[in-house]
Parts: structure tokens; sequence; C-alpha cells
């Protein structure tokens, strides 16, 4: 071939246990990806796009025809816990097609194709709300690493969303391989559970050590934690953590998740009487709970910009 050819790969993923999304790759010698989450419960939509340059985008396409010159029907065979994948691959040098995937059982020539699409996004050039969901993704194919550097200033180290105690070695070299001499932040907005990584993954003491200034970034509803191991309070910035499920609902009573679009529709409209109500209709709970549900419920409702479908 004497021309990189036009191609378009779309990817749609849908996790188990996480926010669904889809992956666009179009171009040629050179493309652009897009990373998108349509509004899930209340969570508002997602768009992020990046350049791809041409060592990728051939890399994607030739993974592609891998994949779909030798494909096997076992790698479409559905299960429970994992991750399902709705594929179209469309180019001017190959007829169209479509085809599903389901992890963990797509290795092989499937992984490879999945692992170039997710090449590129470059960790370095991903942050906030497309940061985390690209993680996910990642870590449903064993493709995102425990722990990352980002050669920021200060540096960043970023601990992924299933760390746990088997990468605890991993993350102790990479933190003392970091320069002593410079400040740096530890970003845990990403992990899943902060307790179990200060206790079990972290080498705190390491860090607490440091002669440079070690900054700390996590959820509000996880500060105590990193104060409770030693962490002086200035050094830490929270991020507001909003009460709502993985699946974008409200929480409310410590662990009721409000999905009946009435009962949203009665918080919206402040109608706390017939909220009460129906929540003790709903979930079976008393008259005084059902009032401290509905007012959480309320503040809630007013306190988040939500977006419609």
């Amino acid at each position: 071939m004497d021309a990189m050819p036009y191609f378009e790969l779309c990817l749609g993923f849908a996790p188990s246990f996480h926010r669904p999304g889809a992956i666009r790759v179009e171009g040629d010698v050179t493309g652009v990806a897009t990373f998108e989450s349509g509004p899930t419960g209340l969570f508002p939509g997602l768009a992020f796009a990046l350049p791809v340059e041409s060592e990728r985008m051939a890399t994607l396409f030739d993974c592609c025809l891998g994949m779909l010159t030798g494909w096997d029907k076992r790698w479409s065979k559905s299960g429970l816990d994992g991750i399902g994948i709705e594929g179209t691959f469309d180019s001017t040098e190959a007829t169209p097609r479509t085809f599903t995937l389901w992890s963990p059982r797509c290795k092989g020539a499937p992984q490879a194709m999945i692992r170039a699409a997710l090449d590129c996004f470059p960790v370095e050039r991903c942050s906030g709300v497309a940061e985390a969901g690209l993680e996910n993704m990642r870590s449903y194919f064993d493709l995102q690493p425990p722990v990352t550097v980002y050669a920021e200033t200060p540096i960043r180290l970023r601990l992924a969303p299933h760390v746990g105690v088997d990468d605890a070695n991993e993350v102790e070299t990479r933190v003392r391989a970091l320069p002593g001499h410079v400040d740096l932040i530890v970003d845990l907005s990403g992990a899943d559970n902060v307790g179990r990584v200060l206790a079990q993954v972290l080498p705190m003491q390491l860090l607490l050590e440091r002669s440079q200034a070690v900054r700390w970034i996590v959820y509000s509803t996880d500060a105590d934690a990193l104060i409770a191991s030693g962490v002086n309070p200035i050094t830490i910035r929270t991020i507001k953590r909003e009460r709502i499920s993985n699946n974008g609902h409200p929480l409310v009573l410590g662990g009721v998740v409000v999905s009946c679009p009435e009962l949203i529709s009665l918080a919206r409209s402040r109608s706390q009487a017939a909220l009460a109500t129906g929540l003790m209709r709903e979930y079976r709970i008393t008259s005084e709970q059902a009032a401290r549900g509905s007012v959480e419920l309320i503040d809630f409702m007013q306190a988040y910009q939500i977006q419609s479908n």
C-alpha cells in the first residue's frame, strides 16, 4: 500500500459495573479519536477528542484487518461479568464489518485491536472525567497499569481504580524511583478504596519522609483516612464526591438508591410531603426516615445540574 486508506472504527463498550462509553477513530494518514459517554442517570454527557498521529493510525488499521481476517466466533460469546463490545469497521480498502466481542474472552487479535484503539488516548493527554473513564475501560482488558507517573510540574503520581495489595511492590518501586529533589502530587482520586490503598499499597512512610513538598488529591469523603495516616491536612486538596450511585442515581439515607423518575421529579419540584410519601411507598421506610430522605434528595437535586436526555 502506497498510501494509508481512509477508515473508521467505532467501538461501543458496555461494562458490567461501570458507565458505558464509545470510542470512534477515523482518518487516513492521521486521524481523530473521540471518547464519548452519553447522559446516564444524573451524569452529564461526555465527549473528548484528540488528534491521532500516523504511526498509531497505521497500527490500529493493521490490527483491525488482522482481527477480522482471523475472526473466531468464540470471541463474541457473552458472559456475566466483564465487558461487551459492539464494533463496526469501515474502510476504502475493506468490506464494512460489524462485530461483537466479550472480554475476558477476546484475547490475542481482539485485545491487540482494543489496545491500539485505547493507545489513541495517551494517558499524559487525558484528564478529569475522560481520564477516569478511560482508566476503567483499560482495567477490563488488563491494560491499565496500577500506577502512572505524569511528567508534570509538580510530578503527579496517580493510582489506578483497581489497584490492590498485589500491586504494592510495583507502586513502591515507582515511588522509590521518583527524583527526591522535586515536589510531588499523589493523586488518589481514581482509586476505588482509599482506606485499603493507604494501609496495603502506598509506601506511606517513604512519602511522608520526602524532603520536598508532597501534596495530595482525594475525594472529600476520603480526606479523613489520609489525615489518620499522618498526612498534614493543609497538603490535601479535596474533590467533592456527589452522592450518586454507579448508575448515576442519587443516594439518600446513607445508601438508598433513588432511580424512580416520579420521585426525582417530585424532588426537582420541591414537593417534600409528596416525596416523603413516595419514598415510604417505594422503599418501605419509616415516616421519620422518609422526611429526612426527602430533604436530602431535594437538596441534592437543587445542587446538582441535571442534563436531560
